[in-house]
């Protein structure tokens, strides 16, 4: 029969005529049945380990660097003083900017290979001071993303990497082995549900710390604790990070030493009247107590946004510009709240260069944030939150608060690499100059890990670590992500050469097998 003669779609299987009339058949169906089911589940099995077992692509070669590299005639933008000046030749040799000066002043030798900068602008690499880097597999997916936007250099804020493994790539990249940015700080512990200053004691006397290391806090530790993790932190030269506990007061947390906070929300938090109410609940949620109800909520939103105290918000910031507390607010985070049933923004075109396993991880999340409340409230409200947490950014930055850029890489919608660029924009939008912005990417992350003698600007002696523009950035920020090439450790890498990359990441992202071996990692 046809599939008009039966009305039924083609798809369903037609049983042999055995097993279409008696009831003595009826043993001898089911056995069928089963047996196809428990083939069509060995199929599957054996699919899967084949693709789990497949090996990985080879890496891409890396260029090799050259004896001496000059940049010519190009516009050198320094946020470190935020100076433009044209018509520069920028020497490169052994890594390291050897000269910074006119173009014609001194003749380059032939040895040099000469980049023609005219009408681009060189400006110093970035740096990602909130980034994740998830899974073993990054130099396949995420790595070279970050390279390819000029992303040198990242504080990894949590993994499922052992630090041995990010040890291991600092060195390989450091040596040349590997494409990828620099890990400059990581995560020593994660400090999730801290109930007792016994508990606090012990994980600072089990630490095994070093320098390039830190305590990355959570929404979770309870009061005491903190504070107690915080001064034994302190007397050790242990560095903390990140969220500031949801039962601390954040000006509690500043004026005990933490050293930066992460994501904007904390201004809303701690700037309305219920903000001590909101802590206590927060702090009998995690010690285990009956809340009496969903705490996050979005009545609780629209009074941050509506009920806002600017003398709360000015006594933080004042105590965070005193106490030299840096802020990391990853706006894009917030933008994932407000646009996230938006369908352009949940098709991104750079969806490409995530793999299957992650694109299905980010699509729950992405759903349950819409789930949380899709009333047409709830959707403004975190709307709202969003841009007040921008408008209080600004305001933060004119107080005098030293500001990182910090995108949240790998998290969800938080593209490694491209996100910087974004993020960049927030900030701009937030109310900083791009000058400004450019300086949260390059100069203050330098400074914030003391390292401001070799990376953050482009001077003689340091590392050669830069990006060069088609157009201005100081005109529209969003040309950062115009990259014409750029110099990594002093090793050139042309708009070709990224692409390959690109492409590369492109084609891994699209592999089952890559897809699995995630997949069964995480």
């Amino acid at each position: 029969m046809s599939r008009e003669d039966t009305g039924r779609l083609a798809i369903f299987p037609v049983l042999p005529n055995r097993f279409k009339t008696g009831k003595s058949n009826m043993k001898r169906l089911l056995k069928y049945l089963a047996l196809s089911f428990v083939g069509l589940i060995a199929l599957t099995i054996i699919s899967f380990y084949i693709l789990l077992s497949k090996s990985l692509p080879d890496l891409p070669k890396l260029n090799q660097p050259t004896s001496s590299l000059a940049i010519s005639n190009v516009t050198v933008i320094n946020p470190i003083d935020s100076t433009i000046v044209s018509h520069q030749t920028v020497l490169i040799e052994n890594g390291r900017i050897i000269s910074v000066d006119d173009t014609g002043s001194n003749t380059l030798a032939e040895s040099v290979t000469n980049i023609d900068g005219n009408g681009k602008f060189l400006i110093p690499g970035f740096w990602d001071m909130h980034s994740h880097l998830r899974h073993q597999y990054e130099p396949y997916l995420s790595m070279p993303l970050f390279i390819a936007n000029g992303v040198f250099n990242i504080r990894d804020m949590g993994t499922n990497v052992s630090n041995q493994q990010n040890n291991q790539w600092r060195r390989q990249i450091l040596a040349g082995e590997l494409m990828g940015p620099r890990v400059m700080g990581q995560v020593s512990a994660i400090i999730g549900r801290l109930r007792s200053k016994a508990d606090a004691d012990a994980i600072i006397a089990d630490l095994d710390y070093k320098k390039n290391e830190f305590i990355k806090i959570t929404n979770a530790p309870l009061r005491d604790p903190f504070f107690r993790l915080l001064e034994q932190a302190r007397k050790k030269g242990i560095t903390l990070a990140g969220h500031k506990p949801r039962s601390v007061k954040a000006l509690d947390a500043v004026n005990a030493g933490m050293k930066s906070m992460e994501h904007a929300r904390y201004f809303l938090f701690e700037s309305f009247p219920g903000a001590p109410e909101f802590r206590e609940r927060y702090q009998a949620y995690y010690s285990g107590q009956d809340t009496g109800g969903a705490i996050y909520t979005t009545e609780a939103r629209r009074a941050m946004i509506d009920k806002h105290d600017p003398a709360m918000f000015y006594e933080l910031v004042n105590a965070m510009v005193e106490n030299e507390t840096w802020f990391c607010p990853t706006h894009i985070t917030r933008r994932f709240d407000a646009y996230v049933d938006n369908d352009a923004f949940r098709n991104d075109l750079r969806l490409k260069y995530i793999n299957k396993f992650e694109q299905f991880k980010w699509n729950l999340d992405a759903g349950g944030m819409i789930d949380r409340d899709p009333t047409e409230l709830g959707r403004k409200t975190y709307m709202d939150f969003y841009k007040k947490g921008l408008e209080l950014t600004g305001k933060a930055h004119q107080a005098g608060l030293a500001i990182l850029t910090g995108t949240d890489a790998n998290d969800s919608y938080c593209f490694p690499g491209f996100s910087i660029h974004d993020e960049l924009e927030e900030l701009v939008k937030a109310g900083l100059s791009p000058m400004d912005a450019l300086v949260t990417a390059t100069v203050n992350p330098a400074i914030y890990f003391e390292v401001l003698a070799d990376y953050g600007s482009i001077e003689t002696g340091k590392i050669a670590d830069m990006i060069l523009l088609d157009t201005n950035p100081l005109y529209d920020i969003s040309n950062t992500s115009k990259i014409n090439a750029v110099i990594f450790n002093g090793v050139l890498y042309s708009r070709s050469d990224l692409d390959k990359w690109l492409s590369f990441v492109e084609d891994n992202a699209a592999s089952w097998s890559i897809a699995l071996k995630v997949m069964w990692e995480g």
